[in-house]
């Protein structure tokens, strides 16, 4: 059985034709773990067209879901690069042409990575209610398809948000519960779009919804964040140089509040040398608060200064 062709659709679709819109998807994502969304949410866009249309296409009706879910894919990417570039509107509406071809192919732990995406996109702009909320869903479906690591992700990320809103025992108890899951996860079965969330982003997690309860509830948070982020900088490698400087600027941000002001700058010099070669408005975004910080301090006029000239260049 096939689905039928409507007129001006591709012709039959086989499996080297899905398989090529799956490679494209880890290939995309790929460049945008190591050079940022700006860099190719462009080459995304210009792709997408063409795999939509194979949804149009004669299908065997044992692809149909694969290639719904590989579709899917595609506009998860889209809507990430999309997020990193600025440019949220767009971003979520890729997320939800995502979201419901996942659905259609009852893939419940990619519906799990998209709920974390589209969450992520409300916490960055400051919406860590609403953000919560995406991720309750998300590990709710993730749960439903017994996937521990799309589990571990969304707990992960629910405690950034409890710590982001000044919530410190929910924020522990939800990295508490990313833990269990992570070691639980099946570490031989990670689709491409799990695969970033390895031990060392588990590290960088903790750092990172530490950072926030120091800035959020008490600064001497910091001092269980900074071994954590810098295990994190020490792990990461070229392909995942975003999520490294994301790591030296909450380190550095971490060290200010700490009254390591020579450190901080040092580690906040470095973070922008690793930034400049980073496509990413959401990566300067997150350079704000470590200016705010940074003007506090006399010694740290270097680090401000710097941060100051770089931001008005993304945007």
């Amino acid at each position: 059985m096939y689905r039928s062709r409507p007129a001006g659709a591709p012709a039959r679709i086989g499996i080297a034709d899905v398989q090529r819109v799956e490679q494209a998807a880890r290939d995309l994502r790929a460049l945008d773990y190591r050079f940022g969304g700006g860099s190719c949410h462009g080459t995304v866009l210009s792709k997408l067209p063409g795999a939509r249309a194979m949804l149009g296409g004669t299908v065997p009706v044992r692809l149909t879901r694969r290639l719904d879910a590989a579709v899917a894919d595609m506009h998860n990417v889209a809507g990430w690069t999309l997020f990193d570039n600025g440019d949220a509107t767009p971003a979520l509406h890729h997320f939800t042409a995502a979201l419901d071809l996942a659905t259609r192919s009852g893939d419940k732990a990619m519906i799990a990575n998209i709920r974390y995406r589209m969450g992520r996109v409300h916490l960055h702009h400051n919406a860590a209610g609403r953000a919560l909320a995406e991720f309750g869903r998300g590990r709710a479906a993730a749960m439903a398809a017994n996937c521990m690591l799309a589990a571990a992700i969304l707990s992960a990320n629910q405690a950034w948000a409890y710590a982001k809103l000044g919530r410190a025992e929910e924020a522990i108890e939800a990295l508490a519960v990313m833990r269990t899951e992570f070691d639980a996860a099946d570490s031989d079965d990670v689709p491409s779009w799990a695969a970033f969330f390895t031990e060392t982003d588990v590290v960088a997690m903790i750092g990172s919804v530490h950072t926030d309860l120091a800035r959020f509830v008490d600064n001497r948070y910091a001092r269980q964040a900074v071994p954590a982020l810098e295990a994190a900088i020490g792990s990461y490698g070229d392909g995942m140089a975003r999520s490294r400087a994301f790591c030296l600027i909450s380190l550095a941000v971490d060290r200010l509040l700490l009254h390591d002001v020579d450190t901080a700058v040092d580690v906040g010099c470095e973070a922008l040398r690793h930034s400049r070669a980073i496509k990413s408005v959401r990566l300067r975004d997150r350079l704000r608060p470590l200016e705010n910080e940074a003007r506090r301090w006399g010694g740290a006029d270097e680090l401000a200064e710097g941060i100051r000239t770089m931001l008005p260049a993304a945007s």
